[in-house]
């Protein structure tokens, strides 16, 4: 008689977690997927901001685009096309942008910004991964920004990220016979946030998740889309209310509707 599939050992993946409710349903959660449902079908999808690292003061994204402004005034990274000059490709983009992450430190914390992700959060994305999931992240962020650093970061390839874009043109700027992709000022619809976000999961990911993790009233969408009362599902938000972070607005302002688990970083962090 076949033995069923054993979970990756959680004791030694989630080692900044306290034990307590929360770690606990999560644990059984996996426990029961990985008896339950194909490894196809295991699809997590992650907040970024806020709940993978830190969205405070300013979000990052938001910080990399004034301090670039600063040192390429002549160069507008949110309205680049081919009928402007210069321009940018997607791969310049990510370059800077990770350029910024690895030299430039936060103003209040001091780190440097390519090292301001929650432990936590992170290794429950890799205990996840270690147990068969495929995990996305889903945020309202620029998907190019977050492309920049994520596979390093957080170990989510860049394939996996569905963020708020635009498009993108192949053409031959300098009517020369070379052509580039450059980024262009055209918005992909929607931006994915909100009630958009179960919409840019579908999209690219073309199945719904078995477990949502998010931090804000912008996330609720996306949670209540996993919640679809059949398979097995887990719905979680991140509560910051400790002192080790700048200051975040009280999870009771957040009309949520789930029993599932609130990681409360005082609390559930070790």
């Amino acid at each position: 008689m076949a033995c069923p599939p054993a979970a990756a050992d959680f004791e030694s993946l989630l080692v900044s977690w306290n034990d307590g409710p929360t770690k606990t349903k999560i644990v059984n959660f996996v426990d029961n997927v990985i008896n339950t449902v194909d490894p196809s079908d295991r699809i997590a999808v992650f907040d970024n901001d806020g709940t993978l690292w830190t969205e405070k003061p300013d979000y990052i994204q938001v910080s990399f685009i004034e301090y670039y402004r600063g040192i390429n005034p002549s160069v507008n990274l949110e309205t680049p096309d081919c009928s402007t000059e210069p321009q940018i490709t997607p791969e310049q983009y990510k370059q800077e942008a990770r350029q910024f992450l690895d030299t430039q430190n936060h103003p209040y914390l001091g780190f440097q910004y390519i090292q301001l992700t929650f432990k936590p959060m992170v290794e429950l994305v890799n205990y996840l991964q270690s147990n068969d999931f495929k995990v996305y992240i889903s945020s309202g962020g620029g998907t190019d920004f977050i492309r920049s650093f994520a596979e390093d970061a957080y170990g989510i390839p860049p394939e996996n990220i569905i963020g708020t874009t635009t498009k993108a043109e192949y053409c031959d700027p300098e009517n020369d016979g070379t052509f580039v992709l450059l980024k262009t000022k055209i918005l992909v619809e929607p931006i994915n946030d909100g009630k958009r976000k179960p919409v840019g999961i579908d999209r690219y990911i073309g199945k719904k998740p078995i477990m949502a993790v998010g931090n804000s009233s912008g996330d609720l969408q996306m949670l209540d889309y996993t919640d679809d009362h059949i398979g097995p599902a887990l719905m979680m938000l991140l509560h910051h209310d400790d002192t080790r972070e700048c200051p975040y607005a009280e999870l009771a302002q957040i009309d949520c509707p789930y029993d599932d688990p609130v990681f409360d970083v005082a609390n559930d962090r070790r």
